[in-house]
């Protein structure tokens, strides 16, 4: 091999290199950045009455779909009929009702017990919470430790706020959105999951 050749075989090896890398499409996708520390908004306290309470509890599911208290989340309920309540929560243009059943009331002078179940068929999906849970997710899989530069976080794209039809009995279900971790030649994709109270990434 001639002297001449050898740098040009280098040069074809490192561009080969570079074709094995990762490759995503910013048409389709968009990035995670590192989320910005937030701090939790207190909630209200909790009504004393029945009907308060049950509306309080869904208010409170409706929230953990968004990530937390929102002066933007507002909720128009139906009347309570001592067993049952519906209500519409509204986020930023997207509705999702929750109902709730009221079993196992016991009135007492200080505090009442009852038991309920709450149930929505759709949840809000938030793209913020969307990615501060995945970057979060990926930072538990290292253990906390921070990203390498060649790192690069991103998901499919999707509006600001959705949502999505919840399964029976609230299992959970693929809502068909992927998440992608880029490091070095290594791609990983993540499969995002959710039930009314949670999201997940998998396999």
């Amino acid at each position: 091999m001639t002297r001449r050749a050898a740098p040009v075989l280098a040069v074809t090896s490192l561009a080969l290199l570079s074709a094995c890398g990762p490759r995503y499409d910013e048409a389709t996708t968009e990035l995670v950045p590192t989320p910005a520390s937030t701090s939790a908004a207190n909630r209200e306290d909790s009504p004393r009455d029945l009907a308060g309470r049950v509306q309080y509890d869904i208010k409170g599911r409706a929230e953990s779909m968004i990530g937390g208290p929102n002066p933007g989340l507002t909720l128009q309920c139906g009347e309570f009929s001592g067993s049952s309540l519906s209500c519409s929560a509204r986020f930023k243009d997207q509705t999702v009702q929750i109902d709730a059943r009221v079993y196992d009331y016991y009135p007492g002078s200080f505090l009442d017990r009852y038991k309920q179940d709450i149930t929505a068929k759709a949840r809000f999906l938030v793209r913020d919470e969307v990615h501060r849970e995945f970057h979060e997710s990926i930072m538990a899989f290292q253990n906390g430790d921070p990203l390498d530069a060649e790192d690069v976080l991103r998901c499919d794209k999707i509006p600001e706020v959705t949502t999505v039809r919840l399964g029976v009995d609230d299992e959970l279900v693929d809502t068909g959105i992927r998440c992608y971790h880029y490091g070095g030649t290594l791609t990983k994709t993540k499969h995002l999951k959710v039930r009314s109270t949670s999201m997940g990434f998998y396999d």
